[in-house]
């Protein structure tokens, strides 16, 4: 392999993305530092074509106009692996997302690949290539970037396009193309779903064992966390951990003092937020219980959900496809829970689309034929 162009000009990059809107595909992924912050903060942008990999500094610049406008265009194809976290990197770095993707780990595991493989498990096991991961916790905002990280960031890269063109013909051969653009469309927005802030009680942990009034004041107590998070730029767990939002929705303290006495929260952070925390506990009890609150107990059904899991098997073996890929248990309860529930939308949005050609219509059928 070359080595690799780092680019840490302005007019090095014009100059450079005059050539990128004459390729058909190019491969991208990003390098970025999140340990302390919400949001992720950009460092590199690799991009990858048939005369080698780019290294885009992204500190470097003043303006990422010229590479914004190739990703928003239809054309080139961009080719990344894993590609959701790359949105929100790309997002932040050149002001958007770009358009016409091939995700590289989706593509993988409708050719029979595996499910959610890593990049470098990937190109092992497609082009039979070792890559280390010597610089994996690297520090990418420190400058100046040595020659092993240099190395690494455009490793990250090279292999996409080869990739690319080996996955694009198995999906052809296995008429799965339409499957994989509607799979990254819902992949999308299922991730523009999980940015909502007043849905942030999805992410904590042991949130099921609540009773259906403290869960009323757990999603507050979340949404409230994440909007902090996201205007002081720090992770949930440097605000508050899932562990004490726990604790605040199911001991409901009325004071500072008490609040200072719960576990797993410093006195800085008792005084910090402790108007925001002890009003919410004060409006939780004239809040209102949303049927988030109250989720339908499943364990009647645990023969329905294990003959459901059977047939996703059956299928997904049929298919060489990763029974995750095909359903998840999450969505299994998500199909069933509308099914028991007498939803007005029987289907979820995970069983549209393709699935709907394989598997939705046969696990309604179970479900139907255990109801009887």
């Amino acid at each position: 392999m070359s080595p690799p162009t780092l680019i840490q000009s302005d007019s090095e990059l014009r100059r450079i993305c005059v050539r990128w809107r004459q390729a058909q595909a190019i491969g991208i992924d990003t390098e970025f530092v999140r340990e302390r912050t919400f949001f992720p903060r950009p460092a590199l942008i690799q991009v990858a074509d048939a005369a080698g990999v780019v290294l885009i500094d992204v500190t470097a610049l003043e303006s990422l106009t010229p590479l914004a406008e190739i990703l928003a265009a239809s054309a080139p194809l961009k080719v990344m692996h894993a590609f959701s976290e790359d949105l929100e990197v790309l997002a932040i770095a050149v002001g958007c997302e770009p358009d016409a993707v091939f995700d590289t780990q989706l593509a993988g595991a409708f050719s029979g690949h595996g499910y959610s493989l890593g990049y470098r498990s990937l190109v092992e096991a497609m082009l039979g290539i070792f890559l280390d991961k010597g610089e994996t916790r690297s520090d990418w905002l420190k400058r100046p970037l040595s020659a092993a990280q240099l190395r690494y960031a455009a490793l990250d890269a090279s292999y996409l396009l080869p990739m690319y063109e080996k996955l694009d013909a198995d999906l052809e051969h296995l008429g799965r193309r339409d499957w994989l653009e509607e799979e990254e469309k819902y992949v999308r927005r299922a991730r523009e779903r999980d940015r909502r802030p007043e849905l942030a009680y999805l992410k904590v942990k042991d949130r099921q064992r609540l009773n259906p009034e403290d869960h009323a004041l757990l999603r507050a107590l979340a949404e409230w966390r994440e909007r902090e998070a996201m205007t002081r730029d720090r992770p949930r767990r440097h605000v508050l951990a899932d562990s004490v939002l726990v604790e605040i929705a199911t001991s409901r303290p009325q004071s500072v003092e008490a609040l200072r006495a719960l576990d797993g929260i410093s006195d800085r952070a008792a005084s910090r937020y402790a108007n925001a925390i002890l009003s919410r506990v004060d409006s939780a009890a004239e809040s209102k219980i949303s049927e988030a609150d109250t989720p339908t107990d499943l364990r009647p059904y645990a023969g329905t959900m294990k003959q459901l899991k059977r047939r996703v098997k059956e299928e997904a073996a049929r298919l060489n496809l990763a029974p995750e890929l095909l359903a998840n248990r999450r969505a299994l309860e998500s199909l069933l829970l509308a099914s028991v529930e007498h939803s007005r939308d029987p289907v979820p949005p995970e069983f549209l689309g393709w699935r709907s050609e394989v598997i939705t219509g046969t696990l309604l059928e179970c479900i139907q034929g255990f109801k009887r």
